[in-house]
């Protein structure tokens, strides 16, 4: 596994790199992840049964970057008899690492795509000159790209030089195990524990970023607190944080939501916050797969997630949750005040979610395909 930033780095491909590489040590594969080394990291430990390898990259970002493209580089030549495969989590600048050395080495290597086609990798390296030759040595190099959604994968075929790359239709896994659904009781302790009372949870968890569009969900949960008056017995919790914090703060003490909005941070386990919510939203104008969404649909949540990405192939319209237009404030709402009014929809779709975590994007099945893709094969996913 090849990839900038692991564990204790909190983050979308992060989490699902770590689980991957545990589910696959489970089956008796051995794993070696090479990432950088943080600041307080080892530069070498076992995390369940995967070895992981941190470089040292010092200096600002972008000198960190380089170095550890180098590093990364030549540890693959160094090691070339250790392994079979590189898996990359994400088409940065590190991938070309991995298919250089592979041209030295021949070894199989699979890169996984990241975020939606309006900010995914490709999308963004066609801005800017390094990023086209970069783009230009992917098509020469022909790797597997692993992506995440069908939206992707179509418009990925439709793109000039991409006819011919090897795209497979991947997804990400959860733990159903460790995100389970709690019992009635067990929801209501969470929801004291939390100091929610037995108010209505919609949650929020992932990066506070301008694409997440948290800041526009603060501005109409104002608007239907302002409309329904004393008649909303509910919170928004919000769990994480990133660049887009500030304002967002500053939006729900302006718009004076403190007593019905949360902020909790960010959270290195979220499970807390998945007991005690009965909705579980995700607005953004742009996702690969979001695992958070994947962790609330285990949790037996029910979903409220922008029209984008692969919550289109997981969100079953009225039956698992609902889906809306990121730009459409008034099809939220809607949708909003439809839970509001009735609390038990939450209750039927949150158990819809589950079954579908379960049958389609738990973590043995995702690793089971993926053992598949390393062998040479396509799961098939899009039937």
């Amino acid at each position: 596994m090849l990839i900038q930033n692991f564990f204790p780095a909190v983050g979308g491909a992060e989490r699902q790199a770590l689980e991957l590489s545990r589910s696959l040590a489970a089956r008796g594969i051995a794993v070696t992840v090479i990432t950088r080394r943080l600041p307080g990291t080892p530069s070498e430990e076992d995390i369940a049964g995967v070895r992981v390898l941190r470089l040292a990259c010092p200096g600002p970002v972008r000198l960190s970057t380089f170095f550890f493209m180098i590093g990364a580089f030549f540890h693959l030549l160094r090691r070339r008899s250790l392994y079979d495969a590189v898996h990359v989590h994400m088409a940065s600048s590190h991938a070309v690492s991995a298919l250089l050395a592979a041209r030295f080495t021949g070894k199989r290597t699979f890169i996984k795509l990241a975020d939606g086609k309006a900010q995914n990798e490709i999308t963004l390296s066609r801005k800017t000159f390094p990023g086209r030759l970069k783009l230009a040595f992917f098509r020469m190099s022909d790797p597997v790209f692993l992506v995440l959604n069908a939206e992707v994968l179509d418009w990925l075929r439709k793109q000039p030089g991409f006819e011919g790359l090897r795209l497979i239709l991947f997804r990400n896994g959860v733990d159903t195990g460790r995100y389970s659904p709690p019992l009635y009781q067990e929801k209501l302790n969470s929801k004291s524990l939390l100091g929610l009372g037995n108010s209505q949870v919609f949650l929020f968890v992932g990066r506070l970023d301008p694409k997440k569009r948290v800041r526009e969900l603060v501005e109409l949960w104002a608007e239907i607190v302002s409309e329904k008056k004393t008649e909303v017995n509910a919170r928004l919790v919000i769990v994480g944080s990133g660049g887009e914090e500030a304002a967002v703060r500053s939006a729900v003490g302006a718009l004076g939501l403190s007593g019905s909005v949360v902020l909790a941070g960010m959270r290195e386990d979220p499970r807390p916050y998945y007991m005690g919510a009965d909705v579980f939203m995700l607005p953004s104008i742009a996702e690969g797969l979001s695992n958070s969404m994947l962790e609330a649909m285990s949790c037996g949540l029910a979903i409220l997630a922008s029209r984008v990405g692969g919550a289109r192939e997981a969100v079953a319209e009225g039956e698992n949750g609902f889906l809306f237009d990121p730009f459409s404030r008034q099809e939220l709402k809607e949708r909003m005040l439809r839970f509001l009014a009735e609390p038990s929809l939450a209750v039927k779709m949150g158990e819809k979610s589950r079954e579908v975590a379960v049958s389609r994007y738990s973590m043995a099945r995702v690793t089971e395909d993926l053992v598949q893709i390393y062998a040479g094969g396509d799961p098939g996913l899009r039937t």
